[in-house]
């Protein structure tokens, strides 16, 4: 099906904007489909580097504890 070669400008304008309207609506989709995507990805990203620095923490308090007592 190919639309018609005659068309009038205002129709040309409403066909545009149509077409505009919806390639913004789905890049605005997308945008916000890969933020939340990006959101959930570096909260469970922070978590993790939360555990990772609290066990290096730990285990260089526990190395320096035992220095400590050796001595």
């Amino acid at each position: 099906m190919r639309l018609p070669r005659n068309v009038s400008p205002a129709a040309a304008r409403r066909r545009s904007l149509l077409i505009d309207a919806m390639l913004g609506f789905l890049i605005a989709v997308c945008a916000i489909t890969a933020a939340a995507g990006v959101g959930v990805v570096g909260f469970f990203a922070l978590i993790c580097a939360l555990i990772v620095a609290s066990w290096y923490l730990i285990e260089g308090s526990v190395r320096m504890a035992r220095r400590k007592s050796r001595r």
